[in-house]
Formats: structure tokens, sequence, C-alpha cells
């Protein structure tokens, strides 16, 4: 018997999983470190006990509650993913309707299965012919449940063709749950096109955050936020990695110390944790030898392919082994691209890796790497390459690879690779400029910057004084990567200034055609990134149009990717959202054409995809791209882990989770204004405000605005957040004076042009104005319409309602003397300038032109038709116009369908233009 640290005795981990056939079916514990032995209850084939530490998942109880209206319903998954316990929780509630047979077949049960099968029906109540397959005692409207545990044991074809009869005739009256790590060899398909079969797989089953945060909470682990969400995201929600991690935090006094561990790689070989040796026995042992000794082999890439499957290991059949291994239990992912990419799970890689140390000699595995690395360069993939090259020793190919592609190397960002150790540099390193420099950009791919400089100081050593033209082309390239990798936009700037110099200086020297231009596109869009930090949109645009030409010429796939992430910034601050999340599709497609799965340009195109989501009130599609933003293999960046960080506060904030927006924002209250990059910073110091005038505190809210203008003067988020605490105040005058300065001035983006007016609709209407807080509310729906912007409008449904229902009117609204805004918080206005929007924003921000006269409808709307036509031409849902009017959601659906009829369109957009063209709005 093991001790804890603590003193109190521990059984081994082998000792807790002795009963279980995955962590899913933890039994209750009895006290710290133990586990009480499965109950008669469950080997004589009634529904497993709970274990006393389990989570009730509310989300995935419903999902069966509706799935048990099939016929079948298959959850398949891996071992761990919770199969077993969600069904036995959700029978235990009562939730099944009738009554509930559960059986679960043993490894090898032959023909046994079907008695196995029989007598739990005879032990639930349910009585079925043998000959005919008839429910014999079962009364009119009569329903049951029956559960097949580990199907996947059952390969006896008679049993499998009788439950296919038992299927088939019951299914009317019986809703079959099949439980199975591989998907059985029954007739799926013929379930599915007659839409028979409801499936659950891993990606309902997998745990989210909040679940994590409730099964820490049964354990009695108290974890900080971040902490929880690291926790999540390097066990992608497995649910058996989170409970063995939690399980093995009980009675510690610092918890998060195994989750860093896992995210370095380091919990694989804690046996106190017990992950690898759960992986092995649970796992790895019950694969197929041949599958074991691939994933084993390639567990050394971040994506594998079936190219990459033969080089490492010689077979042929990767391809049909890759899509098997994903099809059938989960183990790898298809990721796509054109290789047909595959990727493992972060944590089992992880494992997979600690695994292949112990059985691969240190030789073996720097040849595993090697040959890894020439199928990368056979393929034009020089980053990963180069990675696996130097993990392999073999320094020419390392010396070869930098050469011929720097320009690509050092100006497509930082990757997000896993820390390994890899071979001493050689002994002569100092005498090789070149082969340093590749060396830091290894340091600089797995987040060592530290390690970088070290290195590129090194090799400007090595280079002496007077290096030549080339070498100092180089050499600022390497200057310009690591102000790049540390995100200083002043410094990325001046180094891009000289790198244009050398490329000019080392004209005609280049040994390979396309490095000069490559050059020269890393050094523009250097100069675009640094613009688009700046707020200078229109020099980003300059840049970029050079960059991005100069990068397709070069034929530098990596390059292209940087375009189009910049381009995505660049389009989101204008407020083009669909241009913007274009953009970041490109930059994702880019990088899964290359098997890059995570790095920094992924990391951004995630959260603008995130911010898109977030402005047309897709919030679940929002939190699913925040979530996919965040690296685990490496440090994170300085920026995108506060831009993240923003970005979940912003969501939690639109959900109304202010306590989750308050712990979201705290790691960045304590930094002085200024320290975090501009739009960062303001974005951050408006919502603490925001925060602040929620909870009643005027007077801070009032300062944490003015500090934000005085040090980001002429910045619109601080300037719309004081609109709304004068709002609150009962100052809708100074709010108007606020709004219509954002106006006049031209807001860069259309987002806050929309996020403007409808604040002036709203102190109009406050002031009794209804006609122009119509006209103004309008303008917004006109210019937000085109991007489906529907975020400045949530949460507003009660007074939109009442100003869509006044008369509209067409003349400009009265000029007005509104009380002058607080000068200690609001700076003076600047001069009138003509907007820098897209070719949409003129249009949106014009005022509206009177309908042609003239035509009338031939069968005219009802007056409730008339009503509903005048909210649809807000951002209101179906859900929220039929709070407003009282009454259900069909009624509303039922008049929508009506006016569509009448006005001859098929789409929202199209009946608002066709209502205004008559005159009815």
């Amino acid at each position: 018997m093991q001790t804890s640290q603590h003193g109190v005795p521990r059984e081994s981990t082998l000792d807790k999983l002795a009963h279980n056939d995955a962590a899913e079916r933890f039994r209750g514990r009895t006290g710290p470190g133990r586990l009480t032995e499965a109950p008669a209850a469950e080997r004589r084939g009634d529904a497993p006990e709970l274990p006393t530490v389990h989570l009730a998942r509310a989300r995935l109880m419903e999902q069966l509650d509706a799935a048990v209206s099939h016929p079948v319903t298959l959850l398949c998954a891996p071992t761990g993913w919770g199969k077993t316990t969600l069904v036995a929780s959700w029978i235990a509630a009562g939730r099944a309707p009738g009554r509930a047979a559960y059986v679960r077949f043993e490894a090898n049960c032959g023909a046994g299965a079907w008695r196995q099968l029989t007598h739990a029906l005879t032990a639930a109540g349910i009585a079925v012919d043998a000959a005919t397959y008839v429910w014999s005692n079962a009364h009119h409207d009569d329903r049951a449940v029956v559960v097949l545990d580990d199907l996947h044991h059952v390969t006896n074809h008679t049993v499998l063709r009788r439950l296919e009869r038992l299927v088939t005739r019951l299914g009317d009256q019986i809703s079959f749950l099949i439980l199975a790590r591989t998907e059985p060899p029954l007739s799926l398909y013929r379930w599915r096109v007659r839409g028979q079969l409801n499936e659950l797989r891993t990606d309902h089953l997998a745990f989210t955050q909040d679940e994590v945060a409730g099964l820490a909470d049964g354990y009695g682990v108290r974890l900080a936020q971040h902490f929880r969400y690291a926790l999540w995201h390097v066990t992608e929600g497995w649910p058996a990695a989170v409970a063995v991690t939690l399980s093995a935090m009980v009675g510690r006094h610092e918890p998060e110390r195994l989750v860093t561990d896992i995210i370095l790689g380091e919990a694989g070989l804690n046996e106190e944790v017990g992950l690898s040796e759960y992986v092995r026995r649970e796992i790895l042992q019950h694969l197929d030898p041949e599958i074991r000794e691939i994933m084993l082999r390639t567990s050394i890439l971040e994506t594998v392919c079936p190219g990459l499957v033969e080089a490492l290991t010689g077979s042929r059949s990767g391809a049909r082994l890759l899509a098997q291994m994903s099809r059938a239990n989960s183990l790898a992912s298809f990721y796509g691209g054109s290789h047909s990419w595959y990727r493992y799970r972060r944590l089992l890689r992880a494992m997979l890796r600690a695994e292949l140390r112990t059985t691969l000699s240190f030789a073996e595995e720097r040849a595993l790497h090697r040959a890894a690395a020439g199928w990368y360069a056979a393929n034009g993939l020089p980053s990963d390459a180069l990675t696996h090259a130097i993990a392999g020793g073999d320094w020419v190919s390392t010396e070869r690879l930098f050469l011929q592609y720097w320009p690509e190397l050092a100006g497509s960002g930082p990757r997000a690779l896993t820390t390994r150790d890899g071979p001493q540099p050689p002994h002569d390193i100092a005498e090789r400029p070149m082969l340093a420099f590749a060396l830091a950009l290894s340091c600089r791919d797995t987040g060592d910057m530290v390690g970088m400089s070290a290195f590129i100081r090194l090799g400007e050593r090595g280079l002496g004084e007077a290096p030549a033209a080339l070498e100092a082309e180089v050499l600022a390239a390497m200057r310009l990567a690591e102000a790049a990798a540390v995100e200083h936009p002043e410094r990325a700037y001046e180094t891009a200034a000289r790198l244009l110099e050398r490329t000019e200086d080392a004209a005609g020297e280049h040994v390979y055609a396309d490095s000069a231009d490559a050059a020269r596109a890393v050094a523009h869009l250097t100069f675009a990134g640094a613009a688009v930090a700046g707020g200078r949109l229109d020099e980003a645009d300059t840049h970029l149009e050079l960059g991005a030409d100069l990068a397709r010429k070069s034929g530098f796939n990596l390059l292209t990717v940087q375009a189009n992430r910049l381009w995505a910034l660049t389009h989101l601050s204008r407020g083009r959202l669909s241009a913007a999340a274009a953009c970041a599709r490109r930059v994702l497609d880019g990088c899964r054409d290359a098997g890059i799965a995570e790095s920094r340009n992924i990391s951004y195109a995630r959260l603008v995809l995130a911010t898109v989501c977030r402005e047309r009130g897709q919030l679940d599609e929002a939190r699913f791209h925040i979530e996919e933003s965040v690296n685990t293999n490496a440090a994170p960046d300085p920026n995108s882990w506060v831009s993240g960080s923003i970005a979940l506060a912003l969501l939690l904030f639109d959900r109304g989770d202010h306590a989750g927006t308050l712990e979201a924002l705290e790691p960045l209250m304590d930094t002085r204004v200024g320290v975090m990059p501009r739009t960062a910073d303001v974005t951050a110091r408006a919502l603490h405000a925001e925060l602040c005038l929620l909870d009643g505190r005027m007077d801070q809210a009032h300062a944490v605005i003015a500090e934000a203008l005085r040090h980001w003067p002429g910045s619109d988020e601080p300037r719309l957040a004081l609109g709304r605490l004068h709002l609150a105040e009962g100052r809708p005058a100074a709010t108007v004076q606020i709004a219509e300065r954002i106006l006049d001035n031209g807001p860069g983006s259309l987002v806050t042009a929309v996020s403007a007016t409808v604040l002036l609709a709203q102190a109009l209407r406050q002031l009794g104005d209804l006609a122009g807080a119509s006209e103004q509310l309008d303008q917004a729906l006109r210019i937000a319409g085109p991007e489906g912007i529907r975020r400045p409008f949530e949460g507003h449904a009660g007074w939109i309602a009442e100003v869509l229902a006044s008369p509209p009117v067409l003349t400009p609204p009265r000029q007005r003397d509104p009380e002058p805004a607080d000068p200690s918080t609001e700076p003076p206005a600047a001069a009138h300038v003509t907007p820098a929007a897209s070719p949409a924003a003129p249009d949106g921000l014009a005022a509206w032109s009177a309908a042609p006269a003239g035509e009338s409808m031939p069968d005219p709307l009802t007056e409730k038709e008339a009503q509903v036509l005048l909210y649809l031409r807000s951002m209101l849902s179906v859900a929220e116009i039929a709070a407003v009017l009282s009454v259900s959601t069909n009624t509303v659906k039922t008049h929508v369908r009506h006016v569509y009829r009448k006005l001859g369109v098929s789409r929202r957009r199209d009946a608002v233009r066709r209502a205004r063209e008559l005159s009815l709005i």
C-alpha cells in the first residue's frame, strides 16, 4: 500500500481500476483514494449503480429523452467517454419511458449473448415470444427501453441477425440504446436512411467547461477558471481523463500543478496521476497490433497522413487504417487538407509519445524524425521538415532547408509545437550561423523566446562584423521574426524597414529566384501588421496589397496564410463581417492543407470568427471558436492570450454571466492603461466600465472611462460606454451629443455605426422624440442588415417594439440643443472627416428614400400581419416578437408565412424591401 504526500493510505491506480472496464465505471468512493466493489445488481444484468462522485449531465439527458422516440439510439465512443454512466444516471432519474432492461455483454460471449439478453428482458418484465418476436405481455401504448452495453463484444452472426429482427419487430414499442466502443456490425445504414437511428458520439459525450467545473466541485477540488479551462482543453473533454486527473487532485495542496504537468507532457510519467497507466491498460492493450505500432511511431507528428504512415512504418495501408481509427473509435479524427490529414487527441498523443520512449531507443526515434523530415521536404512543407530534421539531429538537412526557405520560415509566424528533448547542437554551432538561425526558429515555435534570442546572437557573432549582403538580409529577417514573435509593433516596423533595405542590397545574390519576392512580402506584411495594431487601416491596406501579391508570386503558401490573417483583421476592424469570416476561413484552410493544427495564425483566425459570430448573435458558435483558439502545446502568445481572454469576457457578458465576465477580465485589470495593445486595452476598459454600471458603481465607471479616453483619445468604445452611462444617469441629451459626435466623425466600423445609431435612438426615445428614434432605428437596421449585425439590438426588444410601432417619418429630425457632456470625461470633438468605411457604409448611413407611388397589394395584410411586418424589419427573433406581442411563436410563424405569400417573397430581408417599396413601413 502506497501513501500520499500527506500520509493518507493510497491504492495504486491499477487497484482503483481493477473492477472497471473504463474510468466511466468508477464506483462510489468510501474514503480518499478508495473505490467500492461493483454491486451484485450489476452482475445480474440490472443497470449499474452510479458512483458517489458523478455528474448529472442535463443536456445529454434531454437528448436521451428525445432519442427514445427512435427505435435505435447508438452511443458510440472509445472507452472512458461516459456512455455507461450517462445511461445509468438517466434510468436512475426515472426518465426512461416505461420498463427498462439493462444487459452488459462480456468479451467472447459468443452465442451466450442472446441468453443474456433474454434474461435481462425477463427480469424487467418484458416477455418476448421467441418465435414471433412479439412483446406478448404489453398493454396498449406500453413503452420500454432496452440497453445493450458493450455490444462490440458480440461477434456471433446469429445473435446479431436475431437482434436486428428484434429491433425491426419491436422498434415501435421498445427503444434500444446501443453502447459500443466501435460501430457494431448491424444494418445501421438502413436505419439511418429510414430515420430510425439517433446517434451520440464523442463530440456529444465530451465534457463541456461547465461540466468539468461541476465534476471538480463534486470531487471537492477548487480550481481557478483558467485552470479549469486548461484542463478541459488539454483533455478535449475526455471524461475519463478529467475524472482520473481530478481524483488525483483530491487532498493536494496545489492541484493546479497537475494541470500544468499535463500541459507540459509530464503527467504521463507521473504514476500518481495514472493517465499513462490508464491509456496503456484500457486503450493500447486492446488495439490491433498493426494499429498500435502505427500510432506509436506516428505520435511524433502533430498531424498524420497516409504518406507519412508509409514513410515511418513502411505500411501501404495508411489510408485504410487511419480511416478505420477515425470511424471505429475516434482515436484519430479527420482533419482534412490536400494530404488527408488526421490528428490524434492531444492527451492520447502525449501518452503515446511517453510510451514510445520506453519502446524505442534514442537512435530509432531519431531515425523516425529524419524519415518524417524527408517526407515533409519532398512535399513542400518546410516548417515541419525543419522541425523534424532538428529533432533527428540531421544538421546538414537543417541548414539546407533553412537556406532554401528562410523567408517563409521567418515570416510565417510562430507555430505552437510541443517542447521535445532533441539532440544537443553540434560542437561547431558557433561557426555555422545558418544552423543557429534555424535553431532560433525552432525555439520560437515551441515558445522559448529566450532560446530564440540566444541563437540569433550566436548566429550574428558567427557572421562576423562585415557579413555579406545575403547574410545581412537573413539576419534582418531573423530580427524581424523575433520582433513579430513577441508582438512588438514598433520593433517589427523598424526591422521590416531594415529587411527591405537589405533585400535591395542583396539583389542578384539570392540562390533561389523567389527569395527576393518572399523577403519583400515578409517586410510588407509586417508593415501591415504594425499598422493594424495601431489602427491605421488605410496604411495597412496599402502594404497588404503589396505583400499579398508578392506572397502569391513567390509561391510560399504560409506567407499567403499570413496575408489572409491580416486581411481578416482589417475587415473585422471595419465591421465587414462577411469578408472577415471568409479570410479567416482561408487561413484555416491554408493551415489545414499544410497539416498545421495549432499556430498563432489559427488562433487569430478563430478569434476573428468568434467575434463575427458574436456580432451576429450566434453565441454558441462564438464559444466554439474561442475554445478552438487556445494553443496548449506552447507558451501563450502575449497578445493572443489577451485577445482570447477579452473575447471570452465579452461572450460571457452577452450571455448575462457578469460574475464570469469579471473573473475572465480580472487578470487584465491589474495592467496599466496602454500596456496592452490598443484594441484590447480599449475593449477591456469599456467592458469594465459596463460592469461597473450594472453594479451601480457610477463613479468608478466614470473613472475607468476617463482614464481610457485620456490614454486613447477618440476611441469609440469608451465613448459608447460613456453614452450608456449618461443614459442610466437620466441624461439622454448628453448621450445624444456623444452618439452624434461618433457618427459625425465617421466611425471606422459598421458595428460601431450600428451601436451608436441604436444608442442615439434609445436616447431620443427617452427625450420623447419617437419619430426621430424611429428614423435612427431604421437607419441602424439598414446598416446592420447586409452584414447580419445583431448584437447592438440584443436586450432592447421592449423599447424597440415601442419605437417600431410608432408611425414612420421620412423627414430629417429636428435640431436639438443637448446639455453639454461632462468635460472631465469627454474630449473635445474632432474635426469632421469622411468615414473610412466599406462601400456598404454610405448606403447604410444614408437616409431612406420615399417608396414608389402607385403600387398596391391585391391581397392586403390583416391588422396582425401588418403588426408582425413592422417587427420583421428589426433584428428581433421570432421568439422575441412573440414575447412582445404576447402570442405563441407558432402564431408569429403563421403570420410570417402569410406576409411572405402576400408580398411574393421567401426571405425576411426581401419582405422588408418589398414592404418599403409598397410604403407599408
